[in-house]
C-alpha cells in the first residue's frame, strides 16, 4: 500500500508552542505540517519523522519553506511530552541563516549534532568535542528522573519496569 499524507494540525499547534520560546528563527519560515501513514526507515531503524526543505520551483508552487513529516503510527503511540519533544526535535532541524544585505532568510537542513553509538561511548568515553559538549549539557539534566518516568525504565537496574506504548 502506497504512502499517503494528510494534514498534521496537531503537529502545528505544538510546533507554534516552541517556535517563540525555542526556535525564533523560524519565525517567518513558512512550514508544512503532515502526517505520514507510516514510518521511514534508515539504516535499518524507524524515523518518526523527518523534515525536509523545499527549494526552486517546489518553493515557489507549494509557497513553504519546510515539511515537518510525522509517522502517524508512533504519533498515535505517544504522550503529549514524548509528541512534544519529537515535534521540538524536527523543527531543530530547520534553520535559517539572515541574509545582512536583504534581511531575507536562507533555510537550511540540519543535522544533529552528535550521533554516536553507545558502544564506542563505553569504549572510548567523551571523545570528541561536540559529544563533550552534549555530555555536559546532560549533566546539567536530571536523566535519570527523565527516563525513569517517561520511559518507565530503572536506570539502576537497566531494566524496563513497565513497557508502555509509545516505546520507539
Amino acid at each position: 500500500m502506497p504512502r499517503t499524507f494528510e494534514e498534521a494540525s496537531n503537529v502545528e499547534s505544538i510546533a507554534q508552542g516552541l517556535i517563540p520560546n525555542y526556535h525564533a528563527e523560524l519565525a517567518t519560515a513558512r512550514i508544512l505540517y503532515v502526517f505520514s501513514s507510516d514510518c521511514w526507515t534508515k539504516n535499518g531503524r524507524e524515523l518518526w519523522g523527518k523534515v525536509q526543505k523545499f527549494s526552486g520551483f517546489n518553493e515557489w508552487a507549494i509557497e513553504k519553506d519546510f515539511v515537518v513529516m510525522v509517522a502517524l503510527e508512533k504519533w498515535n503511540d505517544l504522550t503529549e511530552p514524548q509528541r512534544t519533544a519529537l515535534v521540538d526535535h524536527l523543527l531543530s532541524g530547520c534553520t535559517g541563516e539572515e541574509d545582512e544585505d536583504t534581511g531575507e532568510y536562507k533555510w537550511k537542513v540540519r543535522d544533529p549534532e552528535v550521533q554516536e553509538f553507545t558502544d564506542v561511548l563505553f569504549r572510548h568515553g567523551v571523545w570528541h568535542e561536540g559529544l563533550r559538549d552534549f555530555v555536559l549539557q546532560a549533566k546539567k539534566v536530571n536523566i535519570e528522573d527523565i527516563v525513569e518516568e517517561e520511559a518507565e525504565v530503572d536506570l539502576t537496574e537497566g531494566e524496563t519496569v513497565n513497557q508502555g506504548e509509545g516505546e520507539g
